[in-house]
Order: structure tokens, then C-alpha cells, then sequence
């Protein structure tokens, strides 16, 4: 088998120069013809996939920053809006701590908490109410579920607490269970359970009926707001027998 040489020689003829003869590398010339064009359409590719890529990755970006600028300023507006509710509530401690009267109003229907000072009766004309009580027996306990309804006309949000007391002429319970730490036995308005809404709140309260054993007793249902306010207060007989 004859052996390729590894040079290759052109003959070009030139009118003005005459006949010219080239040489060249023939492996070199095949990386010329061949491989280049390949490495050129390959890089080309390349070129146009990455700028492909990057301008769904840019335009992908661009669709995700309105929803984090939305999400971003919702954030930032609830935490306006809870940042005035402080403030708020830190003008109408101010106002009730400045207050002439340091004993609070003596409500009968408060007898077992402590005074608050400035606190008022809010509950004859309440911005609340109470529906649809019901009662749930078995097992030596008794649930008491309702409804708090805001009644404001602007429908404002209401935050507090819910306090819930069942008696009989021997004894008294509390919801929520809370121990009473003072030294003068009175409890805190704000030991109560917590609340925030603007339309409805359900409660649902659950008492031991150990030691009752009368045929009937009395829920006392009592709502303080953030500061101390009564907002409001509600008397529920239930016969157990």
C-alpha cells in the first residue's frame, strides 16, 4: 500500500508572476477544511442556546418582581397597620394611667378582678354580641360554645379577652383555667383568653362539673378589650338535671 505524503504542493499561476508553487502541512489543511468549521457552527450553537437561556432566565425574573414587590408591600402594610393598633394602645394606656381615678369603676359584675385604671362600661352600648350559645354534656363536663359578632358599623377590627365564669351557690369556675397568683385573689383582666377578629369569633369553653351538684348554674360571659374596657357582659342559666 503506496504511503500519503504528508506535504501537499499547489501549482498556481499567477499572468503577472508567473507560475507559483505552494506547500502545505496536508494534516493541517484537513484542520482548515474540516475541523474549524465544525469547532466555528459548534461555538455558534453554544452562542445561541446560552442567549436562549439567559433571556428565559431574564424574562422569568421579570415576571417574579411584581409578585415579590406585591408580597413585599402587603407585608409592609400589615405592619403599618399593626405598628398604629400599638400605638393606639399605648395613647389609651397613657390616657388611663394619667387618669384622676386609680381604682377603676367598681363593677358588681367585676367583683373578682382587679380595678383598672380608666376602665369604663362600655358593654350598655356594646360594639359586640354574643349568638348562637349552645351547650354540650357528658362525662362530668359541660361545653358552652358561641359566637362573637362584631357590631361596629365600620366593622374595625376588635382584639381582647374572653373571660367565662360558671357558678352555683357552692362554687365557681373559671375559663380559662388560670391560677390566681396575687396576693389580694383578684384576677386579671388579661388572663383571659386573647382575641383579634372583624367579623366572627367562635369560642368553645369546656368546664369540669366535678363539685356541682345543683340542678342548675349560671355562665357569666365577660369581654375586655386590650386595655381594660368591659365591653361587654352576658348571665346564661343551664339546668344540668
Amino acid at each position: 500500500m503506496a504511503h500519503k505524503p504528508a506535504k501537499m504542493s499547489f501549482l498556481i499561476y499567477d499572468d503577472k508572476k508567473g507560475p507559483v508553487f505552494l506547500n502545505t502541512n496536508r494534516f493541517a489543511l484537513k484542520f482548515t477544511l474540516y475541523v474549524l468549521p465544525i469547532i466555528t457552527v459548534l461555538s455558534i450553537l453554544v452562542i445561541i442556546a446560552g442567549s436562549v437561556y439567559f433571556k428565559q432566565i431574564r424574562e422569568m425574573a421579570r415576571r417574579k418582581e411584581p409578585a415579590i414587590i406585591k408580597e413585599l408591600k402587603a407585608t409592609n402594610a400589615e405592619l403599618n397597620s399593626q405598628l398604629q393598633q400599638i400605638s393606639a394602645l399605648n395613647q389609651e394606656f397613657e390616657q388611663k394611667l394619667s387618669s384622676t381615678s386609680t381604682d377603676g369603676v367598681n363593677f358588681s359584675s367585676l367583683a373578682m378582678f382587679k380595678p383598672v385604671p380608666g376602665q369604663t362600661d362600655l358593654s350598655t352600648t356594646p360594639a359586640l354580641t354574643v349568638d348562637d350559645i349552645d351547650f354540650e354534656a357528658g362525662d362530668k363536663k359541660l361545653k358552652i360554645k358561641f359566637n362573637i359578632i362584631n357590631q361596629t358599623k365600620n366593622g374595625r377590627k376588635l382584639a381582647g379577652y374572653i373571660h367565662i365564669l360558671m357558678s352555683s351557690p357552692n362554687k365557681i369556675s373559671f375559663y380559662p383555667i388560670k391560677e390566681i397568683a396575687s396576693e389580694d385573689m383578684l384576677i386579671s383582666y388579661n388572663q383571659g383568653e386573647s382575641f383579634a377578629f372583624s367579623r366572627l369569633r367562635n369560642v368553645d369553653a369546656t368546664f369540669d362539673l366535678t363539685g356541682f351538684d345543683e340542678h342548675k348554674v349560671l355562665f357569666k360571659i365577660l369581654i375586655f378589650s386590650r386595655t381594660g374596657d368591659l365591653l361587654l357582659k352576658k348571665l346564661v342559666a343551664k339546668d344540668l338535671k
